[in-house]
């Protein structure tokens, strides 16, 4: 038996099995690229399900923060607080509208956070939250409830007070809403659910909708944020501002951190004993954290993030591959659409068998999202490999 049978048996054995993984081991990463257990390189345009989006595998600047942070002090209690705490938040704030955070540790307990949050804030009586079809909120009992039916099969019943309707669809949204509505979670682009991109009008609309009813607009930034779109967070395309946020995957820089943002409006609602996370602000995953927020800053990522998605389009478009319907997305959050002639979970292991690492997403969509550290010749070899695959 080969090193990566003997880790693949492994998991078998001693994981519960609730991925599907495939069977691969992987061993190192740097940058854009990572290694199986026998050697094998792969691009990857998919780096940690989305934890690597800015910096890729491994970056030395935030290997390095990791690296000081280890050798001071890897945690405590949240009765005292922290620098990286502070250097984290501080950059999420200044980059997108002020309030307080809330530091946890994944997407899904953010909005957890957000959706208490939501209810205090709320008032006694409303409690009800409005969503959208497609959406991806997590696999806890708050963010299941929210999230489409697929995923909720066998956890029934869910939380009460849950509405989903169309996104874009304005009339939906106020026929929905009632005296015991507390507010409105989106995602400014639908990741799971197909790489989906509202329109600005919508937005605006929904906005409006939640002001003149009294409602927190939330924004679910686990995908899109930081700097994946060529803006620091991804509602800053639509001339909106949430009265909440939540953060997850690429703002830890790689490591597990979960945030939520809330405004001066609603931020003081959480007061001690109302919400806790044992090791949300974890100081080694805040250093990390503030690492790749800094390095964006400082490589322009934002402008490399666009550049990415431009150059992806450009060679998937011209290469006509006839399987490709569409590609939708903004910066380097990356949708292509496949048509009913073949199906994408098989161009994925196509690509996986041929040294690409890409995903994919509901309604038959391939789904990429590469690091912003991604050098063009890098990234133009994974697209080559794809676009061998999608033309075959």
């Amino acid at each position: 038996m080969n090193a990566e049978a003997a880790i693949v048996e492994g998991t078998s054995k001693y994981l519960i099995e609730n991925y599907g993984r495939l069977p691969m081991a992987v061993v190192r990463g740097q940058g854009a690229l990572i290694w199986d257990v026998d050697g094998k390189e792969y691009v990857d345009l998919f780096p940690g399900f989305g934890a690597g989006g800015v910096c890729g595998h491994c970056h030395p600047k935030v290997v390095e923060a990791i690296k000081a942070q280890a050798d001071a002090l890897l945690s405590h209690g949240n009765l005292f607080t922290n620098a990286p705490q502070v250097d984290l938040a501080k950059r999420i704030t200044e980059n997108a509208f002020g309030g307080k955070v809330f530091y946890c540790h994944s997407g899904a307990e953010a909005n957890e956070a957000a959706l208490k949050l939501a209810r205090l804030a709320a008032g006694e009586g409303r409690y009800k939250i409005i969503s959208f079809n497609n959406c991806f909120h997590g696999r806890t009992m708050g963010g299941l409830s929210l999230t489409p039916e697929a995923f909720q099969k066998g956890f029934e019943p869910m939380l009460p007070g849950n509405v989903k309707v169309d996104m874009g669809d304005l009339d939906a949204v106020a026929a929905a809403i009632d005296a015991e509505t507390a507010a409105v979670i989106i995602e400014p682009i639908q990741a799971e659910g197909g790489v989906n991109v509202p329109s600005i009008e919508f937005m605006r609309g929904l906005r409006k909708l939640c002001d003149d009813n009294s409602l927190l607009l939330i924004c679910d930034e686990v995908w899109t944020s930081p700097a994946r779109t060529g803006k620091w967070f991804a509602y800053q395309y639509f001339g909106i501002v949430p009265d909440v946020m939540t953060l997850a995957k690429a703002i830890g820089g790689g490591l597990p951190v979960g945030v939520c943002v809330a405004g001066a409006n609603c931020a003081d609602v959480l007061v001690p004993g109302t919400h806790g996370c044992t090791m949300g602000g974890n100081p080694l995953c805040a250093a990390a954290g503030a690492a790749a927020m800094k390095l964006i800053a400082d490589e322009n990522l934002l402008d490399r993030a666009l550049a990415i998605g431009e150059r992806v389009a450009e060679a998937i478009t011209q290469a006509g591959a006839d399987c490709v319907s569409e590609i939708r997305g903004k910066g380097a959050l990356i949708g292509v659409q496949i048509d009913e002639s073949r199906q994408a979970k098989d161009v994925m292991l196509k690509c996986m068998e041929k040294g690409l690492i890409v995903c994919i997403a509901k309604n038959n969509v391939l789904r990429l999202a590469p690091a912003l550290t991604t050098a063009d010749d890098v990234l133009d070899k994974g697209l080559d490999i794809l676009i061998d695959v999608l033309k075959s």
